[in-house]
């Protein structure tokens, strides 16, 4: 219900252009409704959608700025001159009723690209393809004990971090070396053939020695997203550090 003022005709000559207050009945419909909330989302999803990257990366413990851009487009760096970048993909979004980003990894003997597929209790990583770094795991996770020069080549179609299971691709690993992060002698890592797989329980990423099929490490992702990453037999005297095959459990 709304008011307007309309002008009013004087009596005599008296209270000419006097104003009085007219109620103006606006019909409510169920369309009316919809096209309000469709108008108010897409002016909150602006405002979001423009607001800058920190929001989602927060800045460093000195207060450096650790990403560029917007929530809709950004990039992050990471240790080591690598870095990741994002962008958002609408109409991916709609089709898949999940959030879709278009995702990119650059830096040294890295350029990768991949989408990916968010919603709550679920993400999927499709279309995995390029090559990275092996030190792209250790600016991942800078505890690792170890540091790796092979680099890795994707074509991975599908691969889940959480959710039902899926996996399908190759992951192939250049000749290198490995060696303590804190320095010392380097151990020479050959080529490995990596594969992507999934079963009812989990999706699987295996790395065997390309010449005796030998498996070196493992890694599994449940459902929920609990990871179990492990060096297997084959992995023991390459890897700096490990004089047995040994497991770690976490979460993604």
């Amino acid at each position: 219900m709304l008011k307007v003022w309309r002008t009013r005709e004087g009596e005599g000559g008296r209270a000419a252009g006097a104003f009085q207050f007219e109620r103006l009945t606006v019909k409510v419909t169920r369309w009316r409704v919809v096209l309000g909330g469709v108008a108010v989302g897409a002016y909150a999803l602006g405002l979001i959608a423009m607001a800058p990257s920190e929001i989602i990366v927060a800045r460093s413990s000195n207060g450096e700025r650790q990403a560029v851009g917007t929530v809709w487009a950004g990039e992050r760096a990471l240790p080591g001159g690598f870095g990741a970048r994002w962008a958002v993909m609408p109409f991916s979004s709609i089709l898949h009723l999940s959030g879709a980003l278009r995702l990119g990894l650059r830096g040294p003997d890295t350029a990768a690209t991949a989408q990916v597929l968010a919603r709550p209790g679920r993400v999927l990583v499709r279309d995995l393809g390029g090559t990275a770094s092996m030190r792209l795991i250790n600016a991942a996770a800078p505890g690792l004990p170890f540091a790796c020069s092979s680099v890795m080549r994707f074509d991975v179609s599908r691969l889940s971090l959480k959710g039902r299971p899926e996996g399908a691709g190759t992951i192939p690993v250049s000749p290198g070396d490995c060696a303590p992060s804190g320095g010392g002698a380097a151990t020479p890592l050959p080529a490995l053939n990596g594969t992507v797989s999934a079963d009812g329980a989990a999706t699987t990423v295996v790395f065997a020695r390309a010449d005796t099929a030998a498996e070196v490490m493992k890694a599994r992702v449940q459902v929920d997203g609990g990871l179990t990453a492990s060096i297997e037999p084959g992995g023991v005297g390459l890897i700096p550090g490990v004089g047995a095959p040994v497991s770690i459990e976490t979460s993604l």
